[in-house]
């Protein structure tokens, strides 16, 4: 793995890591067990978090090793890489589908999105690495402010839709 890759899938996964403790700990504020009803929408929530926090375990952990054993079997970063966006895809999807009653515009491009994301990440898994080659400053400026700025501009405009 480049030093770019490393950096990049710990850079995603940290970010992802500190979107799941905010919108915890949002969730969290002013709860009670009373409070609690389990509804098709507060699961959704529940296995919509629990993806977004595998995601970003599987990131952080393609940013730190390059190689893991999982159950007798060798797991190359580039597969948690694959997988991180695989679980990002779908804690976009089940999130956009458990916004709102009506599914608003933004609610349907969420879908889309994670759909999107969990598609190239099924892609890659099944294709495997791609050839080694480093990128330009150019690509890896790109990569990195485009990809921070949607998951920070996703993030905020669900922290203000919940």
């Amino acid at each position: 793995m480049s030093e770019f890759e490393q950096r990049a899938s710990l850079g995603v996964g940290i970010v992802l890591l500190v979107v799941f403790a905010g919108v915890l700990w949002v969730g969290l504020e002013g709860w009670s067990l009373e409070q609690v009803a389990v509804t098709p929408t507060t699961v959704a929530s529940a296995v919509a978090g629990l993806t977004l926090l595998l995601g970003g375990l599987a990131f952080v952990i393609a940013g730190l090793r390059e190689r893991v054993s999982v159950a007798g079997r060798t797991v190359g970063w580039w597969d948690l890489f694959s997988l991180g966006f695989v679980f990002l895809g779908a804690y976009m999807a089940i999130s956009g589908l458990v916004q709102s009653a009506d599914l608003s515009m933004y609610a349907l491009l969420t879908v889309g999105a994670g759909v999107a994301f969990a598609a190239v990440g099924i892609q890659h898994i099944r294709h495997g690495r791609p050839e080694d080659r480093e990128p330009s400053t150019r690509q890896v400026a790109t990569i990195l402010v485009g990809t921070m700025a949607v998951l920070v501009g996703l993030s905020v405009l669900m922290l203000w839709s919940a």
